[in-house]
């Protein structure tokens, strides 16, 4: 799918109300009735329950004064007011206050001050605020509000910067707890943004609805010091607050789902004028859609647009986004159609009619679609593992997270900790590798004394680097490790910590025509085992064709720019390459060189400096705040894209270029899509029908669970049992795209087809979730150094069935019967042998049991029973029959009798 923009212009929102908070929020029945008057008829009233809630309320800041610094607590909490500094009369609206912006250092630049220790003490809260932000805070630095104080160590706080968030650390930056919206919110509109945290985890709402949740450990109790909390105002050295906010509470607890939409509706009442239009303006931004699948999700604009159809074409799901379209065959031309997209924002819905492109349906072979290899900076949940995405479509601004989002591979080698990973193929064995840092940053082993952490890692940590291999990007290996420090078997140089590795694939790189990868890692260098004396990270390079110690070659040195050098990725065009690196050192942050050099490895090669500062627009204008770059070329275009990551966790955003030489500029779309905290990995283009392959895969359950029974003979082979099970289950596809059938592995350990009798059998479904995500050690221990560690799936799918190993079917015919002798009953059974081979037999009745030795091929014997009694029931004779070592059982039935 992709998008192209509208050509429908841009309506101005009006100006917000001049009501006073007070006159909206001050009566039940008052605020029910101006929202319940403002929603549309398709929406659910507000009433009563759309009412603030009081229970637990700490502080409520109503920003409707006209004059004054000093803004009253409404609560009845006994905290005192809020002060605003730096303020003056002209920043009062009458419903809001305006906050300024600028330079922390500015004496001009307004703030709110709040009172001290306003959460200490508190395991739970919730802090909601309405606020309509400046454009310029989309890219800036900033906190909208903070509960702290001056230092960066403990803070809570939220930022509409980028990916708008709610975060808690006690580490500073490096140990925030993020719970990130998928998309950014858009300027001068207005928004109610709401932190709860409370019960294990932080979670982050948008106008009532929840975008984000994570797990921790940490508490507003966990900042000790909450001597500056503020709005508007941040503890790092960040721009002030640009924008307007018109109410700000706290609580001692974490308020319901609904009670956060309630508090939504409350304060969306004091601007509901401004929504019709800042609906219009997202309709606006609306793209037309060109359909390249036959199931997709259309985009919903930040969750504000829903899709409808009246064309029998396109049929839209119950979500409102799924759209499944009739495609023209291959080679057909494309058709037109159109959809209805309808924006709402916050009660208030517009509606247009939105071109469509139905594309017909690729060759198997066309270049289509993308996989993206990431990890995700998780200070609390250790997620350095790898993740898989894919693009929507053929479209690779719009990126869908594979197996729900968890991890698609783990590590339990070395550090068990997986960074920087990077996808690559070689032509040649058609195998796709992924290969990836070896390092754990989050409980793994930081060393200790003077030297911890980077210093530790750059100097003494893994030269190894983690690889996994695929033929089709669905099933991969278990993780294996090849030392770059080691070639031909000896140390070839002193390395520290080998990391961002990447590699590029060189045609007749190798002596006999055959190719070879170059790979490049940064690594710092040094001159004795001891790892003494100062240094710095160089890009160096080696070659290999598998990633394999066997194949492995040490080269040197690829880049020494007399500092830092890290995350070298290349793309290559029209006879020249391109290296993108990050420089530490000199102020260049991600730079950008050519050179027309077919051996572009080599130490002698001249380089042209192209750009430096690439990227830094994402990071507020700091070149050091985005790194491990990611490029790639458009299917069919001459377009390329550069991901950089902003780090400590926002994570991958887009630059561009139609012309390499140029350099790159910044992609700000409303239709680009990724998922918060996707950082440092690697993106391949794909062939339509690996694309589908990869969709076909992603699967979130089996339709059905169990897949019924099987019966093989007694003494079957373990290949016989397998291809009398199904051999594939029915899956239902991610992301709505309907169901499909995967393979299953089957586990016969549970069978032992020697011994006749009915086995339950687990079959697990050959999906993406499927691959080695997780590992324990010894005790349940997840820690780096556990022993024993083991890997496993935690997103398998698992199906059920049993095998009957049946009995052998021996030819014996069994038959009984009564009569009356001197008045009492008598049972008579007859036994035919029906076979050609000798059988012993043994009868068991009611009224005693014989055996039979030996009864020849083609022969019959009987035996009587005397009951004793004048009159019996109906019943039934066993007949047990043996032939060498197998045995048969039957019965043989007979009437009720009665004598005399």
């Amino acid at each position: 799918m992709r998008l192209t923009p509208s050509s429908t212009p841009a309506t101005a929102s009006p100006p917000s109300s001049p009501r006073t908070l007070r006159s909206l929020l001050s009566t039940t029945a008052g605020a029910a009735l101006v929202v319940a008057a403002l929603v549309p008829l398709s929406t659910a009233p507000a009433s009563a329950e759309s009412t603030v809630p009081a229970s637990g309320l700490l502080a409520e800041y109503l920003f409707d004064e006209t004059t004054g610094s000093s803004v009253p607590n409404t609560a009845a909490s006994g905290i005192g007011p809020a002060t605003v500094v730096n303020g003056n009369d002209s920043l009062w609206t009458g419903s809001s206050l305006v906050f300024t912006g600028g330079a922390k250092t500015s004496a001009t630049a307004n703030w709110v001050r709040l009172p001290d220790s306003l959460l200490s003490g508190k395991t739970s809260a919730t802090i909601t605020v309405e606020t309509k932000l400046d454009t310029s805070m989309k890219n800036s630095f900033n906190f909208l509000w903070n509960i702290g104080n001056d230092a960066t160590t403990q803070y809570y706080f939220a930022s509409v910067r980028d990916n708008a968030r709610t975060a808690i650390t006690t580490a500073s930056n490096g140990g925030e707890v993020n719970a990130r919206t998928g998309t950014a919110l858009s300027a001068d509109r207005w928004y109610s943004l709401t932190s709860v945290i409370g019960g294990g985890r932080i979670t982050f709402y948008v106008d009532g609805e929840q975008v984000a949740t994570a797990a921790t450990t940490l508490t507003p109790a966990s900042i000790t010091n909450q001597t500056l909390n503020a709005i508007g105002r941040s503890p790092w050295p960040d721009p002030m607050y640009k924008g307007e906010v018109s109410t700000f509470r706290v609580y001692d607890r974490a308020l319901t789902a609904s009670e956060v939409t309630a508090v939504s509706d409350a304060d969306a009442a004091l601007h509901a004028s401004s929504f019709q239009a800042a609906a219009q303006t997202i309709l606006d931004g609306v793209a037309n859609v060109t359909i390249d699948e036959g199931t997709t999700t259309l985009p919903n604009y930040g969750g504000r647009v829903s899709w409808a159809s009246s064309d029998a074409r396109l049929a839209i799901g119950a979500d409102g986004l799924t759209v499944t379209a009739a495609q023209p065959a291959t080679g057909q031309a494309s058709i037109t159609a159109a959809l209805t997209a309808t924006a709402t924002v916050r009660g208030k819905s517009v509606s247009r009619s939105v071109p469509v492109t139905i594309q017909p349906v690729p060759a198997a072979d066309s270049p289509y679609g993308y996989v993206m290899v990431h990890f995700i900076e998780d200070s609390a949940g250790y997620a350095e593992k790898i993740y898989l995405d894919v693009s929507r479509g053929d479209n690779p601004e719009y990126w869908d997270p594979l197996n729900g989002g968890k991890p698609i591979l783990a590590s339990q080698l070395g550090t068990t900790g997986v960074r920087d990973p990077y996808l690559t193929y070689n032509p040649e064995t058609k195998t796709y590798y992924i290969i990836a840092t070896d390092l754990r940053v989050f409980g793994g082993d930081g060393g200790s004394g003077s030297c911890t952490s980077w210093c530790y890692w750059t100097k003494s940590a893994s030269t190894k680097l983690d690889v996994w291999e695929s033929k089709d990007l669905v099933s991969w290996s278990a993780p294996r490790q090849f030392d770059v420090a080691l070639s031909g078997g000896v140390k070839a140089a002193e390395l520290g910590m080998a990391w961002a590795p990447e590699a590029t694939w060189v045609p007749g790189y190798n002596a006999d025509g055959s190719g070879a990868f170059v790979l490049y890692w940064s690594s710092n260098v040094y001159t004795d085992a001891a790892h003494s004396g100062s240094t710095y990270n160089k890009v160096l390079w080696g070659s290999t064709t598998d990633f394999s110690q066997a194949t492995y070659q040490y080269g040197g040195v690829f880049i020494d720019a007399g500092g830092n050098t890290i995350d070298t990725t290349i793309t290559q065009n029209a006879g020249k390459t391109y290296r993108i690196t990050k420089d530490n050192s000199f102020g260049k942050g991600i730079y950008m060189e050519s050179t027309t050099a077919a051996q572009w490895w080599k130490p002698t090669t001249t380089w042209s400096q192209v750009q430096t500062t690439i990227g830094a627009v994402w990071a507020g204008g700091n070149a050091g705040g985005v790194e491990g770059p990611a490029v790639f070329r458009r299917h069919g275009e001459d377009k390329w894209y550069l991901y950089v990551d902003v780090i400590p966790s926002t994570g991958y955003r887009p630059m561009q270029t139609t012309n390499l030489d140029a350099g790159w500029s910044q992609l700000v779309s409303s239709s680009f899509s990724m998922a918060p905290s996707t950082k440092h990995g690697g993106i391949v283009g794909l062939t339509r029908a690996q694309y589908d392959t990869v969709r076909a895969a992603d699967a979130t359950a089996a339709v059905s669970s169990d897949l019924g029974s099987v019966s093989v003979a007694k003494g079957s082979t373990d290949a016989s049992i397998r291809a009398a099970l199904p051999a594939a289950a029915g899956v239902k596809l991610a992301y709505n795209r309907g169901t499909g059938s995967q393979p299953v592995d089957w586990n016969l350990s549970t069978v032992d087809s020697a011994t006749p009798g009915t086995y339950d059998v687990t079959g697990t479904v050959r999906t993406i979730g499927a691959n080695l995500n997780q590992w324990v050690g010894a005790g349940g221990s997840t820690a780096w150094n556990a022993a024993d560690r083991k890997l496993f799936s935690s997103t398998a799918i698992t199906v059920s069935a049993k095998v009957v190993v049946a009995a052998p079917v021996l030819p014996v015919t069994a038959t009984a019967e009564t009569r009356c002798v001197a008045g009492k009953v008598v049972l008579t059974v007859k036994v035919t042998n029906d076979g050609t081979t000798p059988v012993a037999v043994d009868l068991s009745t009611a009224y005693g049991s014989k055996s039979i030795a030996t009864l020849a091929a083609g022969k019959s014997t009987s035996a009587a029973f005397s009951t004793r009694l004048g009159t019996t029931p109906a019943g039934t004779a066993d007949v047990t029959v043996t032939a060498g070592a197998d045995t048969a059982h039957a019965t043989a039935s007979y009437a009720a009798a009665t004598c005399g």
